[in-house]
């Protein structure tokens, strides 16, 4: 039966956590390769025995194959071990930094940022424009027995390019969710890997019976380690060439709307006397302003019969009709004086070129994806495949 060996890869990456999910401190397998190293010398020795004693000469030529592979898995390792305790000095001539595993954390930090910044610029944009574009009031002018509405939506249209703008934050959602797997992936690799799968990998790689296996796991523990970082800082290095600028609107307040007629009438709206006034009934309002004329000596039945009729038909009304004249006044001058062309204009200005902007940071952000994609995945398989481990990754083939 065919071993599935990249299938058997993330099954291990995805059940090692969970030795220490608890809280207690990760596993280090590190120990446990020279343990390995030293029983598979045994087994090897027992083996050479056994086919001297049995005189079997198929059974002495696989044990000095074995021995030869095992010596040879010693090399890899300590070409590998040895590579990694002189890290720092090959991330500092490649990259200039000490860590290029935390620099290349840095790198992503810094596209996420990116990303979160025109994010903020089109929620802000979005909320302008729609405040605009759904600004609509109604005005009701009560003439005793008849009245007059009107209302009014001069800027309707501008909501337009709410669609666009919706748009540009689904897919600077996309690029920010790739670039946090990305980053998480770098966080996730430079834990596991160097206590459980590097030195997993390398048990596997000296016992006779998993030699294939250890040879991909420990080209995929290289390439996750090392490529993956590695591609980062050369993906960023690539984007420096371009020097795609952080898409931004450069003048947020030309989005307003400026409805000064609503600034202007917003203190007689939202004050707590007027609205109660205005929302109660021409008998009620008539009863609160009369009624205190009973309390007046010997004539206060008489006045409370001629003030509650005027006031109910003809000072009440006429209180309405006055608020609701200013305020269709006031409505009425901002929406012959406002050019809903000209605000059009405008908001287009500034949002057409935020919007270009955000196309290429995106598209940057997906070409990085493939760029650190192909680099880890193609030098994964390569590396396998130098090593004799398994080169065909299922899934991975096919994206690549």
């Amino acid at each position: 039966m065919r071993i599935r060996f990249f299938e058997t890869f993330f099954l291990i990456l995805i059940f090692l956590p969970l030795g220490f999910a608890a809280g207690i401190e990760p596993i280090d397998l590190t120990y446990v390769v020279p343990v390995v190293g030293v029983i598979v010398i045994i087994f090897l020795a027992l083996s050479n025995m056994l086919s001297h004693s049995l005189s079997d000469p198929r059974l002495e030529a696989w044990v000095k194959t074995e021995m030869r592979e095992f010596a040879a898995a010693v090399i890899l390792i300590a070409i590998i071990i040895g590579f990694f305790i002189s890290s720092n000095g090959v991330s500092i001539a490649l990259t200039g930094e000490n860590d290029y595993v935390t620099h290349s954390k840095a790198i992503m930090d810094k596209w996420i940022e990116r990303y979160d910044s025109a994010y903020e610029y089109v929620i802000r944009a979005a909320s302008k424009i729609r405040a605009s574009a759904t600004y609509s009031p109604y005005i009701n002018i009560p003439l005793w027995y008849v009245s007059a509405s009107y209302s009014t939506n001069p800027l309707a249209g501008i909501a337009v390019l709410l669609g666009t703008l919706s748009l540009a934050a689904q897919a600077l959602t996309n690029a920010v969710f790739i670039s946090e797997s990305i980053r998480m992936l770098v966080v996730f690799l430079s834990v596991v890997v160097p206590k459980i799968l590097l030195p997993l990998s390398f048990i596997f790689r000296m016992i006779p019976f998993t030699r294939r296996l250890g040879n991909t796991l420990i080209s995929l523990s290289i390439a996750g380690l090392v490529f993956l970082p590695f591609s980062i800082i050369l993906t960023d290095s690539l984007n420096g060439t371009i020097n795609i600028p952080i898409p931004k609107i450069d003048d947020l307040g030309k989005l307003d709307s400026d409805p000064w007629a609503m600034v202007a009438s917003e203190p007689m709206c939202e004050s707590p006397f007027t609205r109660t006034v205005l929302g109660l009934t021409d008998p009620l309002f008539a009863l609160l302003i009369c009624l205190p004329l009973y309390l007046v000596p010997v004539y206060g039945a008489a006045l409370f019969a001629i003030c509650f009729p005027l006031v109910q038909y003809v000072i009440y009304p006429l209180m309405n009709t006055v608020f609701q004249g200013v305020m269709t006044s006031l409505l009425l001058t901002w929406e012959a004086q406002l050019s809903p062309s000209a605000y059009a204009g405008e908001v287009f200005g500034q949002v057409q070129p935020f919007l270009a902007g955000v196309n290429n940071l995106v598209l940057l952000g997906y070409i990085n994806f493939i760029l650190i994609a192909t680099i880890t995945f193609v030098g994964a398989r390569s590396l396998s495949a130098a090593l004799g481990g398994e080169w065909y990754m299922a899934g991975i083939q096919r994206l690549i």
